[in-house]
Parts: C-alpha cells; structure tokens; sequence
C-alpha cells in the first residue's frame, strides 16, 4: 500500500544513520483518511502467478481512521529440477493495518500493524567448474565418493557437471532429491508515530517500533554444485531476530522560514540468534597424499591405480556454530538549511552513533574418533592409527582396491559415505558431533561515528534565465560521510573475528535544470566516494581446515562516477526517459590470505587482491522508456516501452576467480546484457477501472542474479538466472 518510493544515493548518514553507505531507499505509505475508499486488483501471469491486492480506507468517525491492506502473490517457479520440483516460486502474504487519530488541531497519532509469510522455494543454480586445480578438484588430488583411480580424480567435476547448463538445458537444474531450498520467513512488526504540533513553527515526533522475524531451516549455499551432497552450509533450525527503536525529532523553521532544521535522539535494540552447519563429507587420499599433506606439502600426483587407499576426514565432516547477537545503538542527530539568500542555500547536518555489540559462538566440532570409529567397524576398512598427526584429522585404509570391491561393488569412499544416512531427512548427512569439546567465544565492543555532512546549493533567478531556452536551473556541491557497523563474524572453531566498520567519504557536484517551457528536465551529478575498510565476502579456512564464506576488510578503495537523468515532454501525452551512470571502480588496498597455504601448511601468505574489480557492480548502466498517453473515446490508453542496460559484472569472491574472469567473463561473471519491457494499458473515462498486459524480459535474454565465482578452493562458478520472458495481465 505504498504512495511513494525515494532512491537516495548514499551516504545518507546524518538523517537516516549507519549502513546507509550506498544511500537510503524510503518507501512511504499511503496514510487513513476521511473518506471511505477501495481499490481491489487481481491477475494472472506466466508460470501460473497468480496476485492479488486489497487495501480498503474506512473512517470510524470524523476524528479517528482506519486504513488495511492485503496482499497475495504466487507462481510455480521458473526453473524446473530434473528431480521432479521447480524452484524460483513465490509465495507471499502480507496484511497491514493503519489507523490515524487527530486527537486535537495539534496532535496526531498513527499506528501500523504488519504481519507477512513467505513460503517459497529459492531458485535453484547451475555449474561450471572453471579450475580444475581448486583444492577440491585436483589440486591435492582428493577422493570423492565415485572416484575410482587416485591419479585421475574425476567424481568432483563429474558432480558439477552434472548440473550444468550445457547438459541439462535452459532453466533445467540438477541439484539433488533434497536440496533444502525452502524459503521460510515470518515477519511482524508494530510501530506509532505522534506528531504534536507545538506552534506555527515548531513540532514534536515521537515514533516508536518493534519487529520480529524468524527465518526457517534451509541451505545456506551448495559446496559442490551439483546432485550429491559432498559439502554444503546449512542453516538447520529456526533463526530469530528482535528489533525495537524509539525516535524523538524536533522539527522547526525560522527568520521566516529561512532557516528550517530537524534534530533528534535515536535509539535500537536488537537480539539475534542463528544456527549454522558445515558439512564435508569423507573423503579419499591415495597413500603418498596422506604422507606429503602429514609434512605440510602439496601432494604430487599418484601413480595410475594408485598405491593403498585411506578414506576419512580432514575436518569435521560436520560443524556446527550457535551464533547470539545483543546490540544497543543510540544516535544523535541534527541537520538546518539556511536561505542565505533567495537563490543561495546552505545546509549541514551531523550524527553521532554509538553502538554497543556483544556476540557469543557456540561451536561444536564433528567427532572424528566416532566417525573413524564407525567406518573402521566395516570389514573392509583396517584399524590403524590416524595416519595424519592432529586432534581432528583422520585416516583409516581401505582394504580393497580403488576399481572397487568385487563384492560390494562400491568404491572405498563411496563405501563408507553410505555409512552414514540421512535419518531425519534434513539434508545433512548423520555425522556425530562432539558435545564433549564445544568452544565458546564471547566478545563484545563499542563503535562509535561521527557522520557530517555540508552541501550548498545555488539556483539561477528567473530573470537572469529568461532571455534564455531555460526555466530553472540549481548548481550544487555536497560532502558527506557515512559507515557501515563493524560486527564479529564467526570463523569456525577459531571463534569469533572482528570486522572493522567501514566507512565513506563522499564529495559531489550536479546541477539540475528545467527547460523549453519545462518540457525538458535534466539532472547531472559527478562524484568520488573513498572507502576505508570496505566489507567484502572473502572465502577462509580456519586453523582445522573447514572453509567457510566469511566477511572481511579491504583496506582503502574508492569509486569516481557520473550519472545523468533526462526527461522529455516533446508532445502532449508523450514522455521519454533516460537515464546513465558511469562508475570507475578501484581497490587502493585489499589483502588476502592465500588459500593452498593455510589450508596446507597452515601459513599465512598475504596475497594482493587491489588489481580486481569490484563485484557485482557493473561500471556501467542505462535505460530508456518512452510512454504515450492516448485520450481515446472509448479511455485513456497508454502503451510503455522500457529498455535497460548493464555492462560486464564480475561475480566472484577469491583471487583465483578474478584471473578467470580477465580470460572469459562468462566463467566468473555476467557479459552486458539489455532487458526489454513492454506495457500497455487502458482506464474507462470515470478512471476507476484499469486493464493493463505487461510483458516482461520480451526478448527472452538469459542474465545471472545471485552468482559467486570460487575458483582457488571450490574451483566452480554457481549461475542462477532471473525471470525469462513473462506476461501479466492485471
């Protein structure tokens, strides 16, 4: 039920506080009144969607108003699974209830209710492995279930192949009988806002909110890309969160309104708790691997058919951290515009944030010994000490052969994989843990940031544009700052890590201007953002080999760009659009820790990463529309043409991937791509009726969303598409 919608580029940090670096999206909704009103809207789309909308405005009596709103959206999905379910679904509801009371001439209260239910499948991914040397392909020649001759492991690369797009198929995917992509999520939030209205000049808003949320079990993302489970991150049971803030402004003007201001204290609690699972399963080692990794080398490759084969673990299989998160945030903030003259104007802010974080992780490791225990107790496993020397790690020998037991007729790890079943049906594989050496890690800190911001503004008087094609024109310069907060990120069994917050400082110049009797509006802005430890997803290991996706810093970075917004009027009914944004994206200071190393020798080898782009953040992008409005005897019709554009985008998170990247962009990102969308639509000459046929994606163009490059330890790039070519009738 919303009335409007602002983008705000970033940073918004004196208004709208931290982690607003890239701007602020603010989304206002329609508010009761005095009138009894209705709107219902229904239809259909492709893929069997199916939506509806009913926001209904009723007037209790001349003072108090009420105002609700449901909404329902479903479809099947559009990527199908060969194993018989389709993901990429929807299925959303939502209801919000609003009342508004004028208590008196000065005082308003406002109340919002909003509850929401997602049960939808996420969509499902392809793979293409795009280095075959990643540590889990053939970089220490590991045995995965299905693998037969140690010198030629294929079964990791027959696994991602088996879900790639060349095999399968357009939107056709082949991740398993059980991938665990549900999608669950319950929101409800409740929050009041009184407006006291103290003078002519001056108010008071006092707003108040509180939410909760609890996101359902689910795969957190697929370490092997393909059907078997040979690694996975799994969020195994419910994860909650709670929110609640309090506000107070004082807004006001004086001189006349010449100088209009705001200030206030701002205030959140929030309480968060999320399980996390890590599972790798066995795994196989060719005899001369087992000695070079026990030395701390890279293994050399075996000899064909190998020499004597030991299955185990060399970590986990499964991990399991318990994360809780308490955190205090108080903020206080103001922020004037003075009219120095008509045509001049000046404004500055400043907020100051203090947040307090306290984090605990609970980390239980797998029990090797039991897991070792239980392989060993088939008969053709032998019973020897671990092989390699370590608390966690462990080995026993098969006493078959790597073509496979001629009476099972199974190859070793695959043998004692099937050991262990899925009995519950949760996705993760029967591993025991080890409660009886659980860590914990508890860490608390205090961030504290002062956000400025001063911009001045000047626009032209009316009489110095008047001999000219211009109506208006305003030239502007803005600095501002902004950050994200810093938090602690789980690593394992390492506990927990702190990340820095990161911080921007922006500088900008535009103008925007009117012109040919307002038919034309043109907007332009330049500007240059420097990041200080910018945020970034990294893959790690910690000190017993289990690899995780985690956050980390990048030390200094920064981002040059422009965008341009125009606007034409060039007939009565007609409208055109464009708009263009050019960014330069650089890394200044960026290290990392070079994975083989740690993983192998348990060394810390810093590795350069400042040569790469940015991710998932195209250098450029455009779009233009054009709408024609048709005042015909029969209703107003209105046909839309809108074409967007975005150009190369890389889509990975290790170094590797960014060598992979520079050699073909389609193995480690997403090429240029335009999306073509077409509407048109009739409403009867009372204007209470509308019929409108979209077609979105008409050209039918296939472009990743949600993709992730990890060349150096996976070694696989994960593809997941967005919508194809859908129609909706509404």
């Amino acid at each position: 039920d919303v009335s409007s919608i602002q983008v705000l580029r970033g940073p918004q940090g004196t208004l709208f506080g931290k982690n607003t670096t890239a701007g602020a999206m603010v989304l206002t909704l329609e508010k009761p009144h005095e009138e009894y009103t209705a709107t219902l809207e229904a239809g259909l789309g492709s893929y069997k969607e199916r939506h509806a909308k009913l926001s209904m405005n009723i007037p209790i009596t001349d003072h108090f108003f009420t105002r609700v709103a449901a909404n329902v959206i479903k479809s099947e999905g559009f990527i199908e699974d060969i194993n018989g379910y389709k993901t990429a679904s929807d299925d959303r509801k939502s209801l919000t209830l609003q009342t508004r009371w004028d208590a008196s001439d000065r005082v308003t209260m406002d109340t919002l209710l909003f509850v929401s239910k997602t049960r939808e499948v996420y969509p499902g991914h392809n793979c293409s492995l795009v280095n075959d040397q990643a540590l889990f392909a053939d970089g220490i020649y590991l045995m995965w279930p299905g693998d037969t001759n140690p010198a030629q492991p294929s079964a990791y690369r027959e696994n991602c192949e088996a879900n790639s797009r060349e095999k399968l198929g357009d939107l056709k995917t082949n991740q398993g009988p059980n991938p665990q992509l549900d999608n669950s999520f319950d929101a409800a939030m409740l929050a009041g806002t009184v407006d006291w209205q103290l003078t002519d000049e001056h108010s008071l808003k006092f707003i108040v909110g509180y939410r909760q949320e609890t996101e359902g079990p689910s795969a957190s993302s697929d370490s092997d890309g393909g059907p078997k489970a040979f690694g996975a991150s799994y969020q195994p049971d419910d994860s909650d969160r709670q929110i609640a803030s309090a506000e107070i402004q004082f807004n006001g003007s004086t001189l006349d309104s010449r100088i209009n201001y705001t200030a206030g204290l701002f205030y959140m609690w929030e309480q968060y708790q999320e399980p996390l699972m890590l599972y790798t399963s066995v795994i196989g080692l060719d005899s001369t691997s087992v000695a070079a990794l026990a030395a701390g080398e890279m293994p050399p490759q075996p000899t064909p058919g190998g020499t004597i084969p030991f299955v185990g673990v060399l970590s986990g299989p499964l991990l399991l951290s318990e994360f809780d998160l308490r955190n205090q945030t108080a903020a206080a903030f103001a922020q004037a515009s003075w009219d120095i003259t008509d045509n001049l104007q000046l404004t500055g802010g400043l907020r100051y944030t203090v947040e307090e974080r306290q984090a605990e992780l609970i980390t239980t490791p797998g029990d090797v010994n039991a897991t070792i225990a239980r392989i060993e107790s088939h008969p053709l496993f032998g019973t020897p000490a671990p092989i390699i020397p370590g608390e966690n790690i462990g080995f026993t020998p098969f006493l078959g052969s790597w073509q496979g037991d001629p009476v099972s007729g199974l190859d070793p790890v695959a043998l004692a994989a099937s050991l262990f079943e899925d009995a519950d049906g949760n996705g993760i594989p029967d591993y025991p843990l080890d409660y009886d050496n659980q860590s914990f890690d508890e860490r608390s800190e205090t961030f504290s940031e002062l956000t400025p911001m001063v911009s001045v503004s000047y626009s032209f008087p009316y009489e110095a544009l008047s001999d000219s094609v211009l109506d208006s024109a305003m030239v502007y310069a803005t600095w501002s700052n902004g950050f994200k907060s810093g938090f602690f990120e789980p690593r394992g069994v390492d506990g927990l890590s702190l990340i820095e917050p990161e911080e921007v400082e922006n500088r900008e110049i535009g103008f925007k201007l009117d012109a040919f009797n307002r038919s034309v509006r043109l907007n332009v802005a330049a500007y240059q953002m420097d990041f200080t430890n910018m945020q970034l997803i990294q893959v790690q290991t910690d000190s017993e080999a289990n690899l995780a996706v985690v956050f980390a810093n990048a030390g200094q970075s920064a981002v040059e760009g422009a965008e341009l917004e125009l606007s034409w009027l060039p007939a009565p009914g007609v409208m055109l659009t464009f708009n263009y944004s050019n960014n330069n994206y650089k890394f200044i200071e960026y290290d990392d820790l070079a994975l083989a190393p740690i993983a192998i020798q348990g060394e810390r080898i810093t590795v350069d990463r400042s040569d790469e782009g940015f991710p998932v953040s195209p250098e450029e992008t455009a779009s233009f529309g054009v709408q024609y409005m048709w005042e015909s005897p029969v209703g107003l019709i209105t046909p839309r043409l809108d074409i967007s554009y975005k150009s190369d985008t890389y889509q990975g998170i290790d170094d590797g991937a960014w060598d992979v990247y520079r050699k073909d962009v389609n193995q480690a990102g997403q090429e240029a791509f335009t999306l073509v969308d077409f509407r048109l639509a009739w409403q009867n000459t009372m204007g209470d009726l509308s019929i409108a046929l979209s077609a979105k994606n008409v050209t039918d163009e296939r472009y990743a969303i949600g993709t992730a490059a990890v060349a150096d330890s996976l070694g696989y790039f994960s593809e997941t598409y967005g919508r194809p070519r859908w129609f909706n009738l509404t």
